[in-house]
Protein backbone atom coordinates (compact mmCIF):
# COMPACT_ATOMS: atom_id res chain seq x y z
CA UNK A 1 0.00 0.00 0.00
CA UNK A 2 1.00 3.49 -1.13
CA UNK A 3 0.79 6.12 1.75
CA UNK A 4 -0.58 9.63 0.25
CA UNK A 5 0.89 12.31 1.44
CA UNK A 6 -2.08 14.69 2.09
CA UNK A 7 -1.89 17.21 4.32
CA UNK A 8 -4.12 19.73 6.81
CA UNK A 9 -5.84 21.27 3.49
CA UNK A 10 -7.35 17.79 2.62
CA UNK A 11 -10.92 17.19 3.04
CA UNK A 12 -11.37 13.57 4.79
CA UNK A 13 -13.62 12.26 2.10
CA UNK A 14 -11.72 13.12 -0.62
CA UNK A 15 -8.36 11.56 0.74
CA UNK A 16 -10.83 8.43 1.21
CA UNK A 17 -11.91 8.69 -2.46
CA UNK A 18 -8.66 9.09 -3.73
CA UNK A 19 -6.46 6.47 -1.67
CA UNK A 20 -9.21 3.60 -2.82
CA UNK A 21 -8.85 4.43 -6.68
CA UNK A 22 -4.90 4.42 -5.66
CA UNK A 23 -5.09 1.29 -3.98
CA UNK A 24 -7.54 0.05 -6.74
CA UNK A 25 -5.22 1.18 -9.61
CA UNK A 26 -2.40 -0.74 -7.81
CA UNK A 27 -4.09 -3.96 -7.74
CA UNK A 28 -5.10 -4.10 -11.19
CA UNK A 29 -2.66 -2.50 -13.24
CA UNK A 30 0.26 -3.66 -11.27
CA UNK A 31 2.57 -1.15 -11.66
CA UNK A 32 6.72 -1.45 -11.49
CA UNK A 33 6.54 2.42 -10.23
CA UNK A 34 4.72 5.26 -9.14
CA UNK A 35 4.76 9.15 -9.25
CA UNK A 36 2.41 10.57 -6.99
CA UNK A 37 2.65 14.81 -7.30
CA UNK A 38 0.26 16.84 -5.67
CA UNK A 39 -0.84 20.14 -7.08
CA UNK A 40 -1.52 23.10 -5.47
CA UNK A 41 -5.16 24.01 -5.37
CA UNK A 42 -7.67 22.13 -7.84
CA UNK A 43 -7.35 21.97 -11.36
CA UNK A 44 -9.46 21.05 -14.25
CA UNK A 45 -9.66 18.49 -16.82
CA UNK A 46 -7.80 20.93 -19.48
CA UNK A 47 -4.73 19.71 -17.68
CA UNK A 48 -5.03 16.02 -19.28
CA UNK A 49 -2.45 15.48 -21.97
CA UNK A 50 -2.17 19.28 -22.10
CA UNK A 51 1.41 19.52 -23.55
CA UNK A 52 1.75 23.74 -23.10
CA UNK A 53 1.91 26.71 -25.08
CA UNK A 54 2.96 27.33 -28.74
CA UNK A 55 3.79 29.94 -30.66
CA UNK A 56 2.02 30.60 -33.88
CA UNK A 57 3.31 33.10 -36.53
CA UNK A 58 0.28 35.67 -37.32
CA UNK A 59 1.32 38.74 -39.36
CA UNK A 60 -1.25 37.60 -42.03
CA UNK A 61 -4.11 39.75 -43.47
CA UNK A 62 -6.60 38.41 -40.93
CA UNK A 63 -4.04 39.52 -38.52
CA UNK A 64 -1.98 42.57 -39.54
CA UNK A 65 0.52 43.60 -37.20
CA UNK A 66 0.20 40.99 -34.34
CA UNK A 67 3.75 39.03 -35.17
CA UNK A 68 3.09 35.77 -33.32
CA UNK A 69 0.58 34.68 -30.61
CA UNK A 70 1.31 31.80 -27.51
CA UNK A 71 -1.92 28.71 -28.12
CA UNK A 72 -2.84 26.13 -25.64
CA UNK A 73 -1.00 22.57 -26.93
CA UNK A 74 -1.40 19.23 -27.35
CA UNK A 75 1.14 17.23 -28.41
CA UNK A 76 0.49 14.06 -30.25
CA UNK A 77 2.30 12.08 -27.98
CA UNK A 78 1.63 12.56 -24.48
CA UNK A 79 3.81 14.91 -22.18
CA UNK A 80 3.99 15.49 -18.67
CA UNK A 81 2.06 18.13 -18.12
CA UNK A 82 3.42 21.39 -17.71
CA UNK A 83 2.17 22.58 -14.34
CA UNK A 84 3.69 25.86 -13.30
CA UNK A 85 6.57 24.81 -10.56
CA UNK A 86 4.81 26.86 -8.19
CA UNK A 87 2.22 24.99 -8.04
CA UNK A 88 3.76 21.91 -7.24
CA UNK A 89 3.42 21.45 -3.75
CA UNK A 90 5.18 17.62 -3.79
CA UNK A 91 6.31 14.85 -6.08
CA UNK A 92 6.82 11.41 -4.79
CA UNK A 93 8.76 8.13 -6.30
CA UNK A 94 7.75 4.46 -5.25
CA UNK A 95 9.13 1.21 -6.76
CA UNK A 96 6.65 -1.52 -6.29
CA UNK A 97 8.78 -4.24 -7.88
CA UNK A 98 11.87 -3.05 -6.80
CA UNK A 99 12.88 -2.21 -10.53
CA UNK A 100 15.85 0.23 -10.65
CA UNK A 101 14.72 3.13 -12.99
CA UNK A 102 16.98 6.03 -13.08
CA UNK A 103 14.48 7.96 -15.70
CA UNK A 104 11.41 7.45 -13.52
CA UNK A 105 13.20 8.83 -10.17
CA UNK A 106 13.67 12.14 -12.36
CA UNK A 107 11.43 14.58 -11.32
CA UNK A 108 8.46 15.22 -13.59
CA UNK A 109 8.21 18.91 -12.87
CA UNK A 110 11.07 21.00 -13.61
CA UNK A 111 11.52 24.58 -15.01
CA UNK A 112 11.32 24.39 -18.75
CA UNK A 113 10.23 26.73 -21.56
CA UNK A 114 6.53 25.17 -22.93
CA UNK A 115 8.07 24.53 -26.12
CA UNK A 116 10.55 22.08 -24.37
CA UNK A 117 7.73 20.20 -22.93
CA UNK A 118 6.88 19.11 -26.60
CA UNK A 119 9.90 16.39 -25.74
CA UNK A 120 8.83 15.33 -22.41
CA UNK A 121 7.39 12.35 -23.43
CA UNK A 122 5.75 10.11 -20.38
CA UNK A 123 6.33 7.25 -22.37
CA UNK A 124 10.30 7.76 -22.19
CA UNK A 125 9.83 7.26 -18.02
CA UNK A 126 8.55 3.70 -17.33
CA UNK A 127 7.42 1.17 -19.37
CA UNK A 128 5.25 -0.08 -16.65
CA UNK A 129 4.01 2.72 -14.54
CA UNK A 130 1.82 5.20 -13.14
CA UNK A 131 1.92 8.48 -12.67
CA UNK A 132 -0.80 10.60 -10.37
CA UNK A 133 -1.74 13.80 -9.90
CA UNK A 134 -3.66 15.21 -6.91
CA UNK A 135 -4.92 18.70 -5.89
CA UNK A 136 -4.85 20.03 -2.27
CA UNK A 137 -7.39 22.26 -0.25
CA UNK A 138 -10.20 20.29 -0.90
CA UNK A 139 -11.56 21.01 2.31
CA UNK A 140 -11.87 24.77 1.44
CA UNK A 141 -12.73 24.37 -2.22
CA UNK A 142 -15.21 21.38 -1.66
CA UNK A 143 -14.01 19.74 -4.55
CA UNK A 144 -10.72 18.32 -5.31
CA UNK A 145 -9.00 16.96 -8.77
CA UNK A 146 -7.46 13.26 -9.81
CA UNK A 147 -5.44 12.88 -12.69
CA UNK A 148 -3.53 9.89 -14.05
CA UNK A 149 -1.22 8.41 -16.92
CA UNK A 150 -1.14 4.38 -16.90
CA UNK A 151 1.93 3.67 -18.87
CA UNK A 152 2.32 0.27 -20.60
CA UNK A 153 4.79 -1.31 -23.07
CA UNK A 154 4.74 2.09 -24.51
CA UNK A 155 0.57 2.71 -24.47
CA UNK A 156 -0.65 5.09 -22.25
CA UNK A 157 -4.36 5.20 -21.30
CA UNK A 158 -4.89 8.57 -19.51
CA UNK A 159 -7.77 10.01 -17.39
CA UNK A 160 -9.15 12.87 -14.98
CA UNK A 161 -12.19 12.89 -12.32
CA UNK A 162 -13.34 15.35 -10.68
CA UNK A 163 -14.40 14.65 -6.96
CA UNK A 164 -16.51 17.47 -5.53
CA UNK A 165 -19.04 17.64 -1.66
CA UNK A 166 -22.38 17.64 -2.86
CA UNK A 167 -24.14 15.60 0.76
CA UNK A 168 -21.04 13.80 0.65
CA UNK A 169 -17.99 13.28 -1.46
CA UNK A 170 -18.77 11.91 -4.97
CA UNK A 171 -16.97 11.91 -8.37
CA UNK A 172 -18.94 14.31 -10.05
CA UNK A 173 -16.94 14.54 -13.58
CA UNK A 174 -14.96 12.19 -15.56
CA UNK A 175 -12.73 12.84 -19.03
CA UNK A 176 -11.36 9.65 -20.38
CA UNK A 177 -12.63 7.04 -18.17
CA UNK A 178 -16.21 5.87 -17.74
CA UNK A 179 -17.68 7.07 -14.48
CA UNK A 180 -19.04 3.94 -13.82
CA UNK A 181 -15.42 2.19 -14.18
CA UNK A 182 -14.28 5.16 -11.47
CA UNK A 183 -17.86 3.58 -9.21
CA UNK A 184 -16.52 0.24 -9.65
CA UNK A 185 -12.90 0.66 -8.01
CA UNK A 186 -15.01 2.64 -5.25
CA UNK A 187 -16.85 0.12 -4.62
CA UNK A 188 -14.55 -1.39 -1.47
CA UNK A 189 -15.89 1.75 0.09
CA UNK A 190 -19.61 0.44 0.91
Amino acid sequence: MIEIKFDNTDAKGFKVIVATIVSNLIKTFDPDEISIVRIKNWFDHKWLNYSGKQILKYDTKPHPGIPFALEPYWNKEITVPPFNLNRVLSESVHRIKGISNVLFEEVLHKFQWSTENRNNLISRRTNNGLCIWISSNSETNKQGSLMVYQIKDSEIQSWYASIQESNGWKVNKTKGIDKNQIQLMLSELK
